[in-house]
């Protein structure tokens, strides 16, 4: 299997090259570790240099578990994370309802954010997510206040005054964005530019398009002639290009259009990833590292599709190390092998919470689309019944000849884990910073192709509860 494998490195780049998972090869990318695992890897490699071609693969793959220790458990793991999230906007800039949307909530609710239209925020206010206090909403001042006569009034803005009262704040966090509606304020490109200055992501965002729709079919039916599809896509268009010009001509630079993103802050419309709400939750992800990303997909609450498929792909990249771990420390017998039920059914559950099919995810989704819960929860417990099928081997409530009769049952998609199952099944690893292949031992194809059969039911069963949900 290892013949003609491409070489890791782009020689024009010097970067790591991407390609796909086969059914037959596993590849590590540098972007699919956390910043602790690339020093594991870095280490491993020192390890094995010179003796490589002395050690069997099983021995090679059971160093590597030993190097990564404790942190195997992809929830324990993620939950070592942070993820901040810097907000800026005037007032009436429709940034506490996305602070609150964002994190699930409406107005009304314990723990949200103040929304209206006067200028309130003086100092920084943090709003970490009630599902974890990881997850951290930052909401930067729109303008600088002194106390003048026992009250605070705004005073003219100064960059570097803003940097010095701010700065520390502003360097925790990993991207920044910046909110306006009908107009762009002077400060919030300022505070935009003291954010890129120290080098970090600033994302653009014009919210309120709910309103700006209904302005423009009241006011222009005309319009709308071609279509509602086609004129909601035309006024998108238009307010990005207008945000790229107007933070132009107040002095901030050219932004690129795909930095700019224009939503309605509803509840209903971030959690459905409505215009371009998925689209800039995509955007922030791109700034985390792979810890950071599993953190908060699996925080946070998103039914839309675009979402669900970019969260299949990061969920499939972790795959090759709750494989490992379940390879490692085998307790079940499956195919000849053994395998560890317990990291393998946690992951499990972790990523079907990810995937919002956990009944309080579907209960949410009953709520927000007016549909029978009862309903929703038969939709998903109707496609997952293969999956229940290998929860219940794992956790030894069925033997295999059941889960085995199962999978033939079910339809030819499922032809990766029965595959996996044959004795001669085997899987090509390539490990970073290491280089070359490994052949990794059966136990470790099991796991992973069984992994891989989750997730893809897990999205499967997701976009299709989206599909039945909304319609």
């Amino acid at each position: 299997m290892a013949a003609g494998f491409p070489h890791r490195d782009n020689p024009d780049t010097g970067q790591e090259r991407v390609f796909s998972q086969s059914e037959n090869c596993v590849e590590i990318r540098r972007d699919d570790l956390g910043p602790e695992e690339q020093e594991i890897f870095r280490r491993f490699a020192d390890q094995v240099q010179g003796v490589r071609g002395d050690l069997p693969p099983e021995e090679m793959l059971q160093m590597l578990r030993r190097e990564l220790g404790t942190d195997d458990r992809e929830d324990a793991w993620m939950g070592q994370a942070y993820v901040r999230i810097g907000i800026v906007g005037s007032s009436g800039a429709g940034k506490s309802t996305f602070i609150n949307s964002f994190r699930g909530l409406e107005a009304s609710d314990p723990g949200a954010a103040d929304v209206g239209t006067t200028e309130t925020t003086r100092e920084t206010a943090e709003y970490p997510h009630p599902e974890h206090d990881h997850v951290i909403l930052v909401d930067f001042p729109g303008a600088l206040f002194k106390l003048q006569e026992e009250n605070w009034h705004p005073v003219t803005f100064n960059m570097e005054e803003y940097r010095v009262r701010f700065g520390g704040k502003m360097k925790e966090c990993n991207v920044f964005l910046v909110f306006t509606s009908e107009r762009v304020h002077d400060n919030a490109v300022w505070i935009a530019k003291v954010a890129k200055d120290m080098g970090k992501k600033v994302l653009f965002v014009r919210s309120k398009f709910d309103r700006d729709l209904e302005d423009k079919q009241r006011d222009k039916r005309s319009y709308f002639a071609g279509g509602q599809k086609e004129g909601e896509e035309r006024l998108l268009q238009e307010h990005r290009e207008d945000y790229v010009t107007k933070l132009d001509t107040l002095g901030y630079g050219r932004v690129d259009i795909r930095d700019v993103f224009v939503i309605s802050g509803i509840l209903e419309h971030v959690q459905t990833g409505h215009w371009d709400a998925a689209a800039l939750k995509e955007a922030i992800l791109k700034q985390l590292d792979i810890q950071q990303k599993m953190l908060l997909m699996t925080t946070t609450t998103d039914y839309s599709p675009t979402m669900v498929r970019v969260k299949a792909e990061i969920y499939r990249s972790r795959a090759w190390k709750v494989a490992l771990t379940v390879a490692a420390g085998g307790l079940i017998p499956l195919a000849g092998t053994f395998i560890n039920a317990g990291t393998m059914v946690t992951t499990m559950a972790l990523f079907k919470k990810g995937f919002g099919l956990y009944p309080t995810s579907v209960r949410k989704l009953a709520k927000l689309t007016g549909k029978d819960e009862g309903e929703l929860q038969r939709f998903v417990d109707d496609r997952l019944s293969i999956v229940s099928y290998v929860e219940q081997f794992l956790e030894r409530e069925i033997d295999l000849q059941t889960l085995t009769r199962a999978l033939v049952a079910a339809n030819a998609s499922l032809n990766i884990l029965m595959t996996a199952m044959a004795v001669d099944s085997a899987v090509d690893f390539y490990l970073p910073f290491v280089g070359g292949l490994v052949t990794a031992p059966f136990s470790f194809s099991l796991a992973w192709h069984a992994l891989r059969l989750v997730i893809d039911q897990y999205e499967q069963c997701a976009l299709a509860l989206h599909e039945f949900a909304f319609r």
